[in-house]
């Protein structure tokens, strides 16, 4: 019974090439299995060694940290917030400080670290691919970033910049200035 594949054709568009491999083929044996006779039970003592069974590891599930941006210029901002997100009058103002630097929020990784333990905030960094990091009013992250707010802080070619809350910041010039000269350091 023949069939006919010229339908083929319309499906396989480009060209096909066989290939020949030589490759011996295996031919089956008949195999003779071993006949098992009984044998007298060993008793084991107790004081005996077991064998120890490898265990598999165990796969911890770190809960997410609402996150918002997509990371193109490898820039976190961590802040802390009782929304999931960073509040509308906060986010406008730090989006006029990210453009100042030549940055959209497409650019950064908006991160609230609010409710964030130590393993959550450790799997963030590893996670996201990050040259430079901006905290925000949060003592989260003093094991990381030892240096005094405001000042830029280098290790392994990240920068690192510890400030006050953006609502702070937008209403106290001095520390607009600060802020500022942090930021021409790590960007400019």
């Amino acid at each position: 019974m023949s069939e006919d594949l010229s339908f083929l054709a319309h499906f396989i568009t480009e060209d096909l090439y066989l290939i020949k491999e030589e490759v011996p083929v295996a031919e089956a044996k008949a195999v003779v299995a071993p006949v098992e006779t009984a044998q007298p039970m060993v008793e084991m003592s107790p004081s005996e060694p077991k064998a120890t069974v490898a265990e598999e590891k165990e796969q911890i599930y770190i809960k997410p940290l609402p996150t918002e941006g997509n990371n193109l210029k490898h820039c976190l901002i961590f802040f802390e917030s009782e929304q999931s997100n960073l509040e509308a009058s906060k986010k406008a103002f730090l989006l006029k400080i990210l453009t100042a630097v030549k940055r959209g929020l497409d650019d950064v990784l908006l991160v609230n670290v609010k409710e964030a333990s130590k393993a959550q905030i450790e799997a963030v960094l590893s996670e996201f691919n990050h040259r430079h990091l901006l905290a925000f009013h949060t003592t989260k992250l003093d094991s990381i970033i030892s240096a005094p707010q405001y000042e830029v802080k280098e290790n392994a070619k990240k920068f690192y910049l510890k400030a006050d809350d953006l609502g702070k910041i937008e209403t106290t010039l001095e520390l607009k200035k600060s802020l500022w000269a942090g930021l021409q350091k790590m960007f400019l």
